[in-house]
């Protein structure tokens, strides 16, 4: 079986914090295994600015420069790309791009697909991969039987990453594709508008306060948004805080929601249900506030505060 790992380029740059997380953990699984770990990109990008992916731990980039934005030719691209050098495994972004892509290459080569991983590992003969099922109540292992190839997407934030500095000169390979097969070459594109992302940047602070059900009330919510205004603090919460309408849905940590790395995360009411936790599980601290002293959060916490919510945000309004 072939070992070799693919990472899958953002296409609009290469360099971002999520092909790094999945740069870095597919070099943490080809340390384990002795396999080889390509960057593959399709799209606009020069050959130049994919250099900057050897500080990342990048040995060997292969890439289709592609200046039109078309899905059908990138998934034929990186099909015949496959054909040619099939990897083991190709470890998908899980963007509208990348979930399109791994769907697409599934199909055509009936191989493994696991959707939104948590985790990715190695045992015995193959890869296996962790997710969450069951109304995200239970974590699946999943093993691809009777295909050479395996692939999953992956969130961001849910992997680490870190810079290795230079590993040695970056081998770049350009992929030759032409092909006149297009079922789009009909359509006339009269104008094109990227859909502006306003959640972009959500997730990315590295100082988070998450607000969990246990925050009691509308009045202890809005003193926590000032007390982080104040320190610089992003606000983010549960699937409970979403249900009770304290926080938006696309601010929900967790296996249904994002994933967050922050150097700090402080749980205000969060009681730590598995599904909630997943979501961060790279964070460097947690410190965690809740008037229960089973509540499970403090099974996972550096730091145990039991104490009800709102006397904690009054020590915290007088700092």
């Amino acid at each position: 079986m072939n070992k070799n790992i693919w990472v899958l380029c953002d296409q609009t740059k290469a360099v971002t914090p999520h092909t790094l997380q999945l740069l870095y953990k597919a070099n943490e699984l080809a340390s384990q295994i002795e396999a080889k770990v390509s960057v593959v990109y399709i799209g606009p990008l020069p050959k130049k600015e994919l250099e900057e992916l050897a500080l990342y731990g990048a040995e060997n980039v292969i890439y289709f420069q592609c200046r039109e934005q078309d899905e059908f030719v990138y998934t034929k691209a990186l099909a015949s790309m496959v054909k040619e050098k099939e990897p083991g495994l190709i470890i998908f972004p899980a963007s509208i791009l990348g979930r399109t892509l791994a769907a697409s290459l599934s199909s055509e080569f009936e191989a493994g697909l696991t959707a939104d991983c948590i985790e990715i590992d190695w045992e015995k003969d193959g890869f296996v991969f962790f997710r969450a099922a069951l109304n995200h109540t239970v974590i699946a292992k999943i093993k691809g039987i009777h295909s050479k190839l395996q692939m999953c997407t992956v969130k961001q934030n849910v992997f680490t990453t870190a810079t290795v500095g230079t590993i040695g000169k970056l081998h770049i390979e350009e992929f030759i594709y032409e092909s006149s097969e297009n079922p789009l070459s009909l359509v006339e594109i009269i104008n094109q508008k990227e859909k502006e992302n306003s959640t972009h940047h959500i997730g990315l602070s590295k100082v988070v306060f998450t607000v969990g059900r246990g925050i009691g009330n509308k009045e202890n919510f809005d003193k926590l948004l000032k007390i982080a205004q104040r320190l610089n603090a992003e606000v983010l919460g549960t699937r409970a805080a979403v249900e009770e309408g304290y926080i938006e849905k696309c601010k929900q940590i967790g296996q249904s929601g994002i994933n967050i790395c922050p150097d700090l995360y402080v749980g205000f009411g969060v009681s730590g249900a598995n599904q909630h936790m997943v979501g961060l599980k790279n964070a460097k601290m947690v410190i965690a506030v809740n008037s229960d002293k089973y509540a499970p959060i403090f099974e996972y916490a550096d730091y145990a505060i039991v104490e009800d919510v709102s006397s904690v945000l009054k020590e915290l309004e007088i700092i």
